[in-house]
């Protein structure tokens, strides 16, 4: 399959031979370092900004984990029975780990199952494949 609209928009070729796995965690990407409130059309297009959350860790986790799957289940169409959970990671105060499983149609119309591990740290974000 090819990569978004808007991908296949900006980058002509390269965007049109973007994996669909791909696609789907670079627009993961740019929705999970949005913030709400940032998208004028779209006012809870992103997340709260966690930064401004006076809660305890595992409230903010919680929080955040909820926001995330929230997030997906509204603006990702191609993923569904999307779930979060979060991933401790080790030696690590500040980053927030979680994991995404979900599915996704293929080409064929069968559901296949769909994951990623990603890390969220203020503003920036780190995924895995």
């Amino acid at each position: 399959m090819s990569g978004s609209l808007f991908e296949r928009l900006t980058s002509g070729d390269a965007g049109a031979s973007i994996d669909e796995d791909e696609s789907i965690r670079r627009h993961l990407m740019r929705m999970f370092t949005a913030r709400q409130g940032s998208v004028q059309t779209l006012p809870d297009y992103g997340l709260p900004d966690i930064n401004d959350l006076t809660l305890s860790h595992a409230e903010l986790i919680q929080e955040t984990g909820v926001a995330l799957q929230a997030c997906i289940q509204r603006y990702e169409p191609r993923l569904v029975d999307v779930k979060v959970a979060h991933h401790p990671l080790p030696d690590s105060t500040f980053t927030l780990g979680f994991h995404i499983s979900a599915q996704k149609y293929d080409a064929h119309g069968q559901l296949q199952p769909w994951q990623w591990n990603f890390s969220l740290e203020g503003d920036k974000m780190r995924g895995s494949i």
